[in-house]
């Protein structure tokens, strides 16, 4: 470990050289505010102290040169960086510096461009020079870092030590420390390449949400579901991957291939002017949905033309809304008492997404009930079913409670037998068109009748 200084005009020089690493992979994002970047700024001026710059020193052979990975201080070098006009932050335009003229105690005011003019700094005592010459302790670290017992500290362990007495860090950026490269990768590809899809046009994520790494995380669990092939404990299977699995080319292509046919496949189902009406813009509901979708590309389902992806959107707004009316209805966990209109599963299903939302559990009620009515709308060549998912019923009962408080059946053939009012343990899923015929086992095809007119039909 070596202690020096640099001086702003060193640290503006090694910027330039390309020897300052400001985003090694285990480092957070911006995430100063304006007002306190002016403020060090003025700090800088003012001949205050500023806490020392932790770096690593490495020599990096595609630069052909020795680069300095910024593990502490990104923020202040950033800062520093932006002011003398080498770097742009995010919504940030230039600054205006506001400090005292201890000659005359008169206050000015001031941007760089006005610190690059002679008159300026002739009237202002040099206060450019004096600038440039400003002195910033730096912390070198060269090589590799041991512990007291001998034994190689990993960047992640270094970087998550150094922050812990500064702005805490969320999981999220304590996992972003990982030394896994290729696995860090592949969440940044994919993170780069759906960004305006999940904030933009599916609103899934914010851009704060990008910013503090909650994105990338979400990104990296699917990626986490692909490899496992299964919904996963949120905390302790990604850690794994991130800390301890040695990844090999072929897994990360892998999993770069099936990301991206299942969020086309979504796309698909589901188009952008759709997709704001359903659950999935949660972030819950969409993890279920694509853990889901993964499980019947394994198993060999898949929808095979536009009518099919059509019919399984259909039946995702369908059970959105069903969700959102029962929802409302819903105010305590007594699903045995007032609500036993509705389906069970449903209501387990909702209260799966009140609390502890990425417990296994919850996943699991979710991930079960989601299966289970899709399951007779996603279409294998070779299986064409006739027996609709139980429940269908459910997502059908809701459907037709949102048209009346009285459902009524439809009594397809005139049955004198027919009972008339419809009761949701007595209604039974129908073929509008019948299955004999060539009628579809989709929801589009689908009708609640009774159990008398269901009887009455199989005897015709």
């Amino acid at each position: 470990m070596k202690c020096y200084t640099w001086t702003i005009s060193q640290l503006r020089d090694l910027y330039k050289l390309r020897q300052l690493e400001l985003n090694p992979p285990y480092q957070r994002r911006s995430v100063w505010k304006t007002k306190q970047r002016k403020l060090l700024v003025e700090s800088v001026f003012n001949g205050v102290p500023i806490p020392a710059l932790i770096v690593h020193k490495r020599y990096d052979k595609k630069r052909n040169k020795y680069v300095y990975d910024i593990l502490d201080g990104k923020q202040r070098v950033e800062t520093i960086l932006h002011f003398i006009e080498l770097i742009d932050i995010e919504n940030e335009g230039d600054w205006e510096i506001s400090l005292k003229n201890k000659s005359n105690q008169e206050k000015i005011i001031f941007s760089y461009s006005d610190l690059r003019k002679i008159s300026f700094n002739n009237k202002n005592n040099n206060i450019a020079e004096r600038f440039w010459k400003r002195e910033l302790p730096v912390i070198e670290y060269d090589g590799e870092i041991f512990d007291f017992y001998g034994d190689i500290l990993p960047a992640k362990e270094i970087f998550v030590r150094i922050n812990s007495t500064g702005s805490s860090l969320k999981k999220n950026e304590i996992r972003h420390a990982s030394h896994n490269v290729l696995f860090f990768k592949l969440g940044e590809e994919l993170e780069n390449r759906y960004k305006k899809l999940f904030v933009a046009s599916w609103k899934i994520f914010t851009d704060s949400d990008v910013s503090r790494f909650i994105f990338h995380e979400f990104i990296l669990e699917l990626c986490t579901a692909l490899f496992f092939e299964r919904f996963t404990d949120k905390r302790s299977k990604l850690e794994e991957l991130l800390v301890n699995h040695e990844w090999t080319i072929k897994e990360i292509q892998r999993i770069r291939s099936r990301f991206s046919l299942l969020i086309k496949w979504v796309k698909d189902i589901l188009p952008e002017q759709y997709f704001s009406k359903t659950r999935f813009k949660n972030k819950s509901d969409f993890y279920s949905l694509f853990v889901v979708l993964n499980d019947f590309v394994n198993n060999g389902y898949i929808t095979i033309n536009k009518k099919d992806n059509r019919i399984l959107g259909n039946t995702l707004l369908d059970f959105s809304k069903a969700v959102q009316l029962a929802s409302l209805e819903l105010k305590s966990y007594d699903i045995e008492g007032k609500y036993r209109k509705y389906d069970k599963e449903l209501l387990r299903y909702i209260i799966s997404t009140r609390q502890a939302t990425d417990s296994l559990n919850n996943r699991q009620i979710r991930h079960d009930y989601l299966k289970s009515i899709l399951k007779g709308f996603v279409l294998k060549k070779s299986d064409k079913k006739r027996v609709f998912s139980k429940d269908v019923k459910s997502i059908l009962w809701l459907t037709i409670l949102k048209r009346t408080k009285n459902p009524q059946c439809p009594n397809p053939l005139g049955n004198e037998k027919c009972k008339r009012d419809l009761i949701f343990t007595d209604a039974q899923v129908d073929h509008i068109h019948p299955w004999s015929k060539g009628g579809s086992t989709s929801f589009g095809n689908a009708q609640l009748i009774c159990s008398s007119c269901n009887r009455h039909k199989s005897n015709h």
